[in-house]
């Protein structure tokens, strides 16, 4: 009566588990097109799983009864019965072993020589139980009707104990491919599932095997099956949660995929005119549109605004229509409520592994604000996509660098023609973090720009060299004033003056030695916030350079207007120099008008001998360059100097 119970137990279970997965409406029970798409489901074959033990438990129960009343009238239905049950049974062991590897994405990407191996242990098990009336090697009746074992039934256990060793194995190789929380339930229910096996395969009148595998797969749909957790609650589709365990399974298995991005750039500006109603009936909208050019497997709402449509393999084609069909749709225009507007979608494809190979950098892209409204809908490259991406981490980087306080200033000396030794000095930025240490400051720096980190910088590098410059060794040693970058982007600061004054004062340094330098860009007067205030610093004694010049603006009428201490040659036009006549020239000819105006001329860059003479013959009294030192942090650069007056250091003789 016990056997009778727990196998009663286990069709009870099973038929509760799949009465629940299918009435709840559960979009990853719709069945996919083709056998294969569907045997590579693990939620198919969860539904295979339990329609088996279902019936499974079902012939082992009516076995059980007729058992109880075996007569030669029951005899066929009793053989059928337990025929039945090894045919479903040998169907769930294969089963288990298929769905642990669409779980883990073990399943993906095998070829057909796979499947077929895999699936020879079945079907031999299967037709030993379909010519089993003929044999008798699986089970047979006595003359008393009772049932027996047959000679070979062992290998049927021995069978289906290698498809659940083969799930542990694959659970094994694979497990970095799903979160920790599903690895410990895998975990515990094969073991469940093997227990119930290897007890039933010794005792064979304990039939405790179908009850512990259906206990395993309420297990299942509780922690592996149920995806409320899943789903966008507002478009229906597959959510953030969904996208990445999805791409964790095909990036630890080693599979390639491409992933369409569809990201609504100006969703944000129509939210703010719409009712909350109007914005989720448009975003329905879109995704039931987006999943009909896919399947509801495929389609992802990662964030608000943001849909990912996943092709497995190496679908370039497919997914490059599927990006023009996007494109071509949001040409035309949307409805919602009374309203009719036009959306701008900026689209990209990502394959994986060529572009991303693991799921961070998978992650941190899907994160990226790449663009803004107006650009209209279009197709972004990845290389354009993987610079935002990197804008923006640089971005966050910077941020950090701020907040804990690991920026530093370090000095490159600016040495002079005329007196021979060391009168001024450049600061310049350098980041003690790890990423953006060895990064040049012409990446970070436009970054810091943009995103107005660049004032708090800024104000941070005016104060250390204000700081620095209440060393009186560096009087003595002839240093007259540090040159100081300054952006345009500082200027939207409007009591800048006010503030570069109040930190002047708190270290008691004159204006005069601190020389600002700014690009053309920034001194052509377009930005009438940035004249004033440049006025108003020059009124209180602060002195200006004019950086960059012989490139982008270079305009002699603006030069001639303006009011500048210093004129830096780009180091372009120097390194140019050497093996183009034309610009030798025009260096030669810019220098020299530039001294005639009354300016010094800064050459940058200057790295060699050559260059030195060079620059030296063209006019220029202020050099600057590898040639005399790297930029140094603060202690290195005062060794440099007094190193400078004690030994008299001079370059080399000119020849």
């Amino acid at each position: 009566m016990n056997i009778v119970n727990l196998e009663l137990a286990a069709l009870v279970l099973s038929l509760l588990c799949l009465i629940y997965s299918l009435t709840a409406n559960r979009r990853q029970y719709h069945l996919s097109k083709g056998i294969k798409s569907n045997l590579l489901s693990q939620h198919f074959v969860f539904l295979v799983m339990l329609v088996t033990t279902i019936f499974s438990s079902a012939s082992s129960v009516g076995g059980a009864r007729l058992q109880a009343i075996a007569s030669e009238r029951v005899l066929f239905w009793q053989y059928q019965l337990h025929a039945y049950y090894f045919f479903f049974h040998i169907t769930l062991s294969v089963s288990f072993a298929l769905y642990i590897m669409n779980v883990t994405g073990a399943s993906i990407g095998r070829s057909r020589r796979f499947y077929v191996l895999f699936s020879l242990p079945y079907l031999a098990s299967e037709i030993l139980v379909l010519t089993n009336r003929f044999t008798g090697f699986v089970f047979y009746m006595d003359e008393q009707f009772l049932y027996h074992r047959g000679s070979l039934i062992v290998l049927i256990y021995a069978a289906g104990f290698a498809y659940i060793l083969l799930g542990f194995l694959f659970f094994f190789r694979y497990k970095k491919a799903i979160s920790r929380a599903n690895s410990q339930a895998i975990a515990v229910l094969i073991t469940l599932s093997a227990l119930g096996i290897v007890i039933q395969g010794v005792r064979s009148e304990v039939m405790v095997e179908l009850f512990s595998e259906s206990l395993a797969f309420l297990g299942m749909m509780i922690m592996l099956e149920e995806r409320i957790g899943h789903i966008d609650p507002v478009t229906g589709a597959l959510n953030r949660v969904a996208l990445v365990d999805a791409s964790r399974r095909l990036i630890e298995t080693d599979q390639s995929c491409r992933i369409v991005l569809v990201k609504l750039t100006d969703l944000e500006l129509f939210s703010r005119l719409f009712h909350g109603r109007e914005m989720d009936n448009l975003l329905m909208q879109v995704s039931a549109w987006l999943t009909s050019i896919s399947s509801e497997q495929r389609l992802y709402n990662y964030r608000s605004r943001d849909f990912a449509i996943l092709y497995p393999d190496k679908a370039d084609e497919e997914a490059a229509a599927g990006a023009d069909a996007i494109l071509k749709r949001f040409e035309q225009e949307w409805k919602t409520g009374e309203a009719t507007l036009r959306l701008e979608a900026a689209v990209s494809i990502i394959r994986v592994p060529e572009d991303v190979s693991t799921l961070d950098e998978l992650t941190e892209l899907l994160t990226v604000e790449h663009l803004k409204t107006g650009m209209g809908s279009r197709l972004v490259p990845f290389d354009e996509l993987s610079a935002y991406q990197r804008d923006r981490r640089i971005e966050q980087l910077l941020r950090e660098a701020v907040d804990e306080k690991l920026l530093r200033v370090w000095y490159q000396p600016i040495w002079s023609a005329e007196s021979r030794r060391t009168v001024a000095a450049e600061a310049l930025l350098r980041i003690d973090s790890g990423p953006l240490r060895e990064l040049s400051s012409e990446v970070y720096i436009p970054i810091a720009e943009q995103c107005g980190v660049i004032r708090e910088i800024g104000l941070f590098v005016f104060e250390e060299v204000c700081r620095f410059l209440q060393n009186e060794r560096l009087d003595a040693m002839g240093l007259a004033y540090v040159e100081l970058n300054l952006s345009v982007h500082q200027f939207m600061y409007d009591n800048l003056a006010e503030r570069f004054e109040a930190i002047r004062a708190r270290y008691g340094i004159p204006a005069q030695k601190l020389n600002l330098e700014i690009t053309e860009s920034a001194s052509t007067g377009e930005t009438p916030i940035a004249e004033q205030t440049m006025n108003a610093l020059r009124a209180i004694g602060y002195t200006f350079s004019l950086d960059d010049f012989g490139t982008g603006y270079s305009n002699l009428v603006q030069l001639i207007s303006s009011s500048y201490k210093n004129v830096k040659m780009d180091k372009s036009l120097l390194w140019d120099s050497a093996h183009n006549k034309t610009v030798a020239r025009l260096l030669d000819s810019l220098t020299r008008v530039i001294r005639s105006l009354g300016y010094n001329v800064v050459q940058e860059g200057v790295e060699t001998l050559a260059q030195l003479e060079q620059t030296e013959r063209s006019g220029g009294n202020l050099i600057q360059g590898y040639y005399f030192s790297p930029p140094l942090p603060e202690d290195e650069f005062i060794a440099y100097l007094e190193d400078e007056a004690r030994r008299s250091m001079r370059p080399p003789e000119l020849t």
